[in-house]
């Protein structure tokens, strides 16, 4: 089981964002629009990861070979054991949690939906940026999903008034440093040039130009 997670969990993560939407607008009169925006964030993340892992999929590559500059890059530094533990067991479980407590955390959801917007920024801007690039795996869904439902969400908590200060003062710092730990520390914390496992090669990184 832990094998085909590890190999297939942006296809899980695919499914289950249709799970999540299906759930979420069944429910959708009876919840705020803070409430449905991080759960739409959520299954919009889901989405996200699946094009940036599995189709067109060659982003932890792209990252590998364009930011560190790895002679390695299907395994290092970002592997498959490193993805796993950083967009499945630390993103979700996160953003699950600031789901469930979406009205009395909301300081949690705060962190969360800056943490969609940050994945706007670098994909729209800073990967193509280093890599001298059009787009890169993650682009489209960060436009088209990302985006707007950060946007909502901050709206809705201005129009809602769900937010007090102290949502505020402990959720920016809160998200951007899982802004930092996500893209910085931990690719460095989790990685490992003796890994067994790699990313599947993919023709569509191979077919790039990246410097």
């Amino acid at each position: 089981m832990l094998e085909f997670l590890r190999k297939k969990w942006f296809d899980v993560g695919a499914v289950l964002s249709v799970v999540v939407l299906k759930g979420i607008f069944m429910e959708i009169n009876k919840i705020s629009n803070v409430t449905l925006a991080i759960w739409v964030g959520f299954a919009s993340l889901l989405l996200h990861q699946f094009e940036e892992y599995h189709w067109p999929g060659y982003f932890p590559q792209m990252i590998n070979k364009v930011l560190y500059k790895s002679k390695l890059p299907d395994s290092y530094p970002l592997n498959p054991n490193g993805a796993f533990i950083m967009d499945v067991l630390v993103q979700w479980t996160t953003f699950i949690i600031a789901g469930f407590f979406s009205v009395s955390a909301v300081w949690l959801g705060i962190a969360v939906m800056l943490f969609l917007f940050g994945n706007f920024i670098m994909h729209t801007f800073y990967y193509n940026i280093k890599a001298k690039t059009k787009y890169n795996p993650g682009m489209v869904t960060s436009i088209v999903f990302l985006l707007p439902v950060s946007v909502f969400y901050f709206w809705s908590l201005i129009a809602e008034n769900a937010a007090g200060i102290w949502d505020y003062v402990i959720g920016i710092p809160l998200g951007l440093i899982f802004i930092f730990v996500n893209f910085v520390k931990l690719i460095d914390w989790l990685k490992d040039k003796n890994v067994q496992f790699k990313f599947k090669k993919n023709e569509n990184f191979s077919s790039k130009s990246t410097h």
